[in-house]
């Protein structure tokens, strides 16, 4: 294990689009929507903690999570960079970097999300020592890219520029494209999902902050002069932070941006209906997780709810049933965009009783 690697778990959001199973409590980075006996986070740990020493693995979320990760990673304050309150990724990232800064500031840092789903863990890592190595013998702020395999219009894409040492320069990002221009993207060969994995060194991405993102980097620099604030000085400061993603703040603006191309099986987890895609499922293609199922004329059912409860389908095709003993919701699993609208439409019925 190299010295200076470590990796930052961005486990912050709302994660709207799981419920009811995921709310402000416990969001989707905090389940087991897999049905597979970890919660995403627990999973995102693992991977690192092959190849990343223990004590260089922290995780980036808002403070009143701070108990939940502790409990679900069985750890202690060391593994938290506690946010005051959210305020999107430029800001977290710059954050993260100080903090580790503090430790190593020949640190090299990986920031991942901790609800992405790598099925190829053997190629993840080595794609992931390839940028490292690469990050460390120049200013690079480097994203990992993913292979389209169809026009999706949720993801942002990354053209790729000049090559140079097994990456590319980046030529140009762009965000959500509509049907017909994913489509171009996907044919031309040169575009790339926008994975939200990066790596780079403290020193670089500080950097990057201090050219492109001054109204985040000064007031944070300021503060961590004089070491690492308590949680209360820093939120005096962070509130004042504008709340942008580092892809607009930084990445977008950065000169020094390459892209790694990677292919380990990635997937966002961006919906239920994702979820079943990924999920095991049996010989009528039903997916009830840990929960016992009986079925009748019934496939391609997704089933997510307490375990040991059991569920029955009779004649149910493509639906998704999520009960969580407070909340059952049903829905076709080809509308599952519009849980979002759910939670808006509960919230304006009963307040935050079921959220």
């Amino acid at each position: 294990m190299k010295s200076n690697i470590y990796a930052a778990i961005m486990a912050g959001g709302a994660g709207t689009r799981f419920w009811p199973a995921s709310v402000k409590s416990k969001p989707k980075q905090f389940l087991d929507v897999l049905g597979r006996g970890q919660s995403l986070l627990q999973e995102t740990h693992r991977r690192f903690h092959k190849f990343v020493p223990e004590d260089q693995i922290r995780i980036v979320s808002g403070r009143q999570y701070s108990d939940l990760i502790k409990e679900q990673l069985k750890a202690d304050d060391r593994v938290l960079i506690p946010e005051p309150m959210m305020r999107n990724t430029a800001a977290a990232v710059a954050l993260t970097a100080f903090e580790i800064s503090l430790q190593d500031s020949n640190a090299i840092i990986i920031m991942t999300p901790a609800d992405h789903m790598i099925q190829d863990e053997g190629a993840f890592r080595e794609a992931v020592m390839k940028c490292v190595q690469f990050a460390e013998g120049r200013d690079a702020l480097i994203t990992m890219g993913i292979q389209p395999d169809s026009p999706h219009t949720g993801y942002g894409y990354i053209k790729k520029g000049a090559p140079e040492e097994g990456l590319f320069r980046v030529e140009r990002f762009t965000e959500k494209p509509d049907k017909n221009l994913a489509h171009e993207f996907v044919d031309s060969g040169d575009y790339y999902w926008n994975s939200g994995i990066f790596i780079w060194s403290a020193k670089s991405i500080l950097r990057a902050f201090f050219e492109h993102a001054e109204e985040i980097y000064r007031p944070l620099a300021t503060l961590y002069r004089k070491g690492s604030p308590d949680i209360e000085e820093l939120a005096r400061v962070y509130g004042e932070l504008p709340s942008i993603s580092v892809d607009y703040a930084i990445m977008e603006k950065a000169e020094s941006v390459y892209l790694c191309p990677a292919d380990f099986g990635w997937s966002d987890l961006g919906s239920w209906n994702t979820i079943y895609g990924l999920s095991e499922k049996d010989e009528d293609q039903n997916s009830a997780g840990t929960s016992p199922l009986i079925a009748k004329d019934s496939s391609g059912n997704l089933i997510r709810g307490s375990e040991g409860k059991l569920y029955a389908m009779v004649g149910m095709e493509d639906m998704g049933v999520i009960d969580t003993g407070e909340v059952l919701l049903i829905f076709p699993l080809s509308r599952d965009q519009e849980v979002k609208k759910m939670v808006e439409l509960a919230r304006s019925k009963f307040g935050d009783k079921y959220d």
